[in-house]
């Protein structure tokens, strides 16, 4: 991650969410870690995506710890399986 996507990263995400914390995409239903966004800049917007390119995920609006949504859901994985849908 370079230092301006690690500024917009803490910007949009604080100190809670962490690089290497999974996250889970309300838009696509899979997961990622943190620090696996797609940074795009178009013009003079900074836009964090979902990682994955067929998603219109954002990042700050759309996705969602995996530890926090997993909590009283034994079900499920303590750690995700990328590529994975997980219809929560």
């Amino acid at each position: 991650m370079n230092r301006a996507a690690a500024k917009e990263f803490e910007i949009f995400c604080g100190k809670e969410i962490k690089p290497d914390d999974w996250l889970w995409c309300r838009k696509c239903h899979r997961c990622y870690k943190a620090s696996e966004f797609r940074y795009l800049r178009v013009e003079d917007e900074i836009f964090l995506r979902s990682y994955y390119k067929d998603c219109h995920g954002d990042l700050p609006l759309d996705s969602r710890p995996w530890n926090k949504l997993i909590k009283d859901k034994p079900e499920l994985p303590g750690t995700p399986l990328k590529g994975t849908v997980y219809d929560l």
